[in-house]
């Protein structure tokens, strides 16, 4: 009867034993798996990678960043493949996605806006004033951002389609993969001068001379960075705290000390 009494006491505690093995873990597993998968357009990493980190701390939520051009974000999500936020550098992008149905559009919200500028290296000395002296022999490349894929890239041709030389001008382009790889290339001084995002300035300015389009009489775009959640999401309510935590006063004071416009 002893014996029977003991087995069965033993029983009962390796049922608890494990039944709190398994609820640990499950929690665990819940608590790992706290995380979301972000596609972003490279204009806005000088916002991300501090609005991230408010978020983290504030949440407890870990966000995996990974930097695209506009297009090669649209492309993996017409792939399907899982993706928690997507942040595009113009609205333009965000209408395609939410047009072929692979964002949620009532979850959309604007980060900044920007404008692209033509940086020259310093080096060059003062013979370039505007879009139409890049015909000027010191000039030997001209970099963009692949227009496919990079908003910045369709409006620098946009703006050298208006010159009078334009041809001239066309043959000095070289193309970047992504915002990214060209103002490296700029910093490295592989290019002369580079069609970039405005909120680049602070960073460029030991380097360049700015040269402001409409100055020479060129119109230019604005443009708006826009977020959404995917279609795709693996953690939709986690991807939505996130995406009205960048729509927040928090964010939006980052957005005007990173020189965006808001």
């Amino acid at each position: 009867m002893k014996r029977s009494l003991a087995i069965s006491l033993i029983l009962i505690l390796s049922i608890i034993v494990s039944s709190i093995i398994l609820i640990k873990t499950y929690y665990s597993d819940k608590n790992e798996y706290r995380e979301i998968l972000v596609l972003s357009a490279p204009i806005v990493k000088p916002i991300l990678d501090q609005a991230i980190s408010m978020f983290v701390n504030k949440t407890g939520i870990q966000v995996k960043i990974s930097y695209e051009a506009s297009g090669n974000i649209f492309t993996k999500l017409s792939q399907k493949i899982p993706i928690d936020v997507v942040i595009f550098a113009s609205e333009d992008w965000g209408e395609k996605a939410v047009k072929n149905d692979l964002v949620y559009p009532d979850t959309k919200v604007g980060i900044g806006y920007q404008i692209v500028l033509l940086y020259v290296r310093k080096d060059l000395g003062d013979n370039i004033s505007c879009i139409d002296d890049l015909v000027n022999s010191d000039v030997k490349k001209i970099g963009i951002a692949d227009p496919k894929a990079a908003p910045a890239g369709v409006e620098a041709l946009q703006i050298i389609n208006k010159s009078i030389y334009k041809e001239e001008i066309m043959r000095k382009i070289v193309v970047a993969k992504d915002m990214g790889e060209l103002v490296t290339w700029f910093k490295m001084g592989a290019v002369d001068a580079a069609f970039i995002w405005n909120i680049y300035n602070s960073s460029l300015k030991e380097i360049s001379r700015i040269i402001y389009p409409w100055r020479c009489g060129y119109e230019t775009n604005i443009y708006y960075s826009i977020a959404y959640v995917s279609k795709t999401s693996k953690n939709p309510d986690l991807a939505r705290e996130f995406i009205r935590f960048l729509g927040s006063e928090d964010v939006k004071k980052i957005v005007r000390e990173k020189g965006f416009f808001t």
